[in-house]
């Protein structure tokens, strides 16, 4: 499979450094670049439309004139990749670095599969430029199975339950069999729904271990406690909002398919619940954020609080 079959979907959103960074890698790899842009304001707009003419326009640009969400945005992406005749759609986050040879490696990868043809999306691993991403993947051969599984250069992980989106490179095939993201869940928890569904319908990810991707996840902090220092990832109110508000939607839709994913989620929110508490500034409108996606998951309200 050719990289000339690959189109890139990066979704935008006030945006910084790391976006034109990750484009500057994305040119020699990748056969198209559409960018869907969330109304990040002029300048991230101006720096846009240059990198497109510097790159003979092979950056197709998606300018909305407010933020309509991840999900919507990545379907604005992705149907535009699926029109242009991609055979395979790179989904990838505004913060995310490919390092050099990743859409080949994951092609590569895809390619020497066993059994290629239900292999419908293939993940690199992860990294950042601070250290507080472990490169993991979570596996799952059965109901009963959902483990973290930590890998690096030379290793390919099979039985891959879910995956972050940015990275994620999908077959075509796939979103016209499963469908697209989930745009009522705007952020998080979007690449969760979509990998089981991707699983009920017999599809197999794979993450590759000699495929990077530079990524963060939350906003970088570093804190003094009892002595120590903790470096680590964390969440707005507004983020955490949909973050606590959309998983409870997938444990619905999808948990009990899966009852060890239950375990798995618990052991996190014991864990982002301590950290919150104990090294986070603004514990009270995080926890507020926290108590209203609860409330709004079991009531079924569609609100969107101020970022």
């Amino acid at each position: 499979m050719q990289q000339t079959s690959v189109a890139a979907v990066i979704i935008s959103y006030q945006s910084d450094e790391r976006l034109f960074r990750g484009l500057e890698a994305l040119t020699t790899q990748v056969g198209r670049i559409i960018v869907v842009d969330n109304d990040s304001g002029d300048q991230v707009t101006d720096k846009l439309r240059e990198a497109a003419e510097a790159h003979d326009n092979k950056i197709k640009l998606v300018l909305n004139d407010e933020n309509v969400g991840l999900a919507a945005a990545q379907n604005q992406g992705i149907r535009l990749a699926l029109e242009e005749g991609a055979d395979w759609v790179l989904l990838l986050d505004d913060d995310s670095v490919p390092d050099a040879g990743m859409v080949a490696a994951l092609l590569a990868a895809h390619a020497s599969h066993p059994a290629p043809d239900r292999i419908g999306l293939v993940a690199p691993r992860l990294h950042d430029a601070e250290g507080t991403l472990k490169a993991r993947a979570y596996i799952s051969k059965h109901a009963f199975d959902f483990r973290p599984v930590r890998f690096g250069p030379g290793d390919v992980l099979d039985n891959v339950a879910f995956v972050i989106a940015s990275g994620s490179l999908v077959k075509a095939e796939v979103f016209r069999e499963v469908g697209m993201m989930r745009e009522d869940f705007f952020v998080d928890y979007i690449d969760f729904d979509f990998a089981f569904r991707m699983k009920r319908f017999g599809w197999g990810l794979v993450a590759v271990g000699d495929a990077g991707l530079e990524h963060r996840l939350g906003e970088f902090e570093q804190k003094r406690l009892l002595g120590r220092d903790f470096r680590f990832n964390s969440h707005s109110g507004f983020r955490r909002y949909y973050i606590y508000r959309n998983r409870m939607r997938v444990w619905w839709a999808h948990g009990f398919r899966l009852p060890a994913f239950f375990a798995f989620e618990a052991a996190s929110i014991l864990i982002d619940l301590a950290k919150l508490i104990l090294l986070e500034d603004d514990k009270l409108e995080k926890l507020g954020g926290i108590g209203r996606g609860v409330m709004h998951a079991v009531l079924g309200r569609d609100v969107r609080p101020a970022a």
